[in-house]
């Protein structure tokens, strides 16, 4: 059913939380991070999901010197998490829409408009067979006005505790050495 390029192997049975933390806590050095567990929020978690990592970018390209100004860069991507104990074909179905559909929200195509991207990782204990093939197939993208304005990708990543696997759609295999190093990453940072 899978290739090689469509998962990883990992330690099973990791703690669901644990594992969460993990991605909280390597999202949190370059992402604007908010949990639903928390009283502490930078801004509202999208609806259906445990937490949401914001990251945006703005930048200028110059000709030689600022006054000749060639353009500005903005590009933004917007992560959205869950916990799940078992994933069906229904709830990564769910997921995967609102996680493409609340990312697109946030697009303002125009000329410095470089791209909006959205990337979705599930924990869960268990994943449905049906679920892990929606997962490999999955793929949004969209771009705005022939890419003059930019455009939108979709990655998915899908994490099955109990089996000690990760997945990813086609889009999300560029993810894979970061998931890996997260998760073989120690349970306390040493300083």
């Amino acid at each position: 059913m899978t290739g090689n390029r469509d998962r990883i192997d990992i330690e099973k049975n990791l703690d669901k939380k644990d594992v969460f933390e993990k991605f909280i806590r390597s999202y949190s050095v370059y992402y604007d991070v908010s949990r639903k567990d928390t009283d502490y929020c930078r801004f509202e978690v999208a609806e259906g999901f445990d937490a949401e990592a914001r990251f945006d970018s703005k930048s200028e390209q110059y000709f030689l010197v600022k006054k000749a100004k060639v353009a500005d860069i903005h590009s933004s991507e917007y992560v959205y998490f869950s916990l799940k104990d078992n994933l069906s074909l229904d709830i990564i179905k769910e997921l995967d829409q609102k996680a493409w559909e609340y990312a697109i929200e946030h697009a303002a195509p125009g000329p410095d408009h470089k791209n909006t991207d959205s990337v979705l990782i599930v924990i869960c204990d268990n994943i449905e067979e049906e679920a892990k093939e929606f997962i490999i197939k999955s793929k949004h993208s969209k771009n705005y006005n022939f890419a003059l304005y930019g455009y939108s990708n979709y990655r998915l990543v899908a994490i099955e505790l109990n089996k000690g696997s990760v997945y990813f759609n086609k889009q999300a295999r560029i993810l894979k050495e970061l998931v890996s190093n997260i998760l073989k990453e120690e349970k306390e940072i040493k300083r």
